[in-house]
């Protein structure tokens, strides 16, 4: 799980006071756990908030990124916005006409291998750097949270990106599923990574979630 260059998380220093157990996560420092596995789980299934930030990322746009990728082996959702499960765990997600975003999960080297080959890619093929923060919201009350600080109506399952405002920030979300509770993933500019999440915990706590770690949601 580790990598030779060390990245830190927008919200690294907020975690630093929770003492939590830390991890080294594809080159960052990662708070894993809180507390039991067992209250994590408890918690995340009623109302969780996690820090995604070290899964790595990457997008590719241009005229020939498509066509590039699927000449690839890679199946490019056929909708803008549209969504698939990438290399194990990890998410290939069509964010615009000519742009896909891959993220890995905690041991995936599916991008840094296709930031390798792409240095072989024809013109018309552009990779974007991805510094995202990237939280997790789950539990059954997770839709309550969106409510009060979104203004998109997120209690119908989707399948696919919105693109949307979270407490003020432009963010993507996608609404995923976890047995049977929702959870959503959101990715920002990092730059305003520790303003959301304290706006986000604060309605968590509210009522009656908290953090959880990274192990609840990847840890099997």
């Amino acid at each position: 799980m580790s990598s030779s260059s060390q990245r830190y998380s927008p919200i690294h220093d907020w975690h630093v006071g929770l003492n939590p157990e830390w991890r080294q996560i594809q080159g960052m420092m990662a708070a894993w756990s809180f507390q039991s596995v067992e209250a994590e789980e408890s918690r995340m299934a009623d109302l969780g908030l996690c820090d995604c930030s070290c899964l790595p990322r990457t997008s590719f746009k241009g005229p020939g990124a498509l066509a590039w990728l699927e000449g690839l082996g890679i199946a490019v959702p056929p909708n803008m916005y549209g969504y698939s499960n990438w290399n194990g765990r990890g998410l290939l997600i069509r964010v615009d006409k000519q742009e896909v975003l891959f993220e890995d999960d905690l041991e995936g080297q599916g991008v840094k291998q296709i930031i390798e080959r792409h240095r072989a890619a024809a013109s018309g093929v552009y990779r974007v750097e991805r510094q995202d923060a990237s939280f997790l919201l789950s539990g059954a009350k997770s839709t309550k949270v969106l409510l009060e600080t979104c203004g998109y109506d997120f209690r119908a399952p989707g399948h696919s990106l919105v693109m949307t405002r979270v407490a003020g920030v432009s963010c993507a979300v996608l609404r995923l599923e976890k047995g049977t509770f929702p959870l959503f993933r959101f990715w920002l500019d990092c730059s305003y990574g520790a303003y959301l999440w304290e706006a986000l915990h604060e309605i968590v706590h509210d009522h009656g979630g908290d953090v959880v770690g990274l192990g609840c949601h990847y840890g099997t």
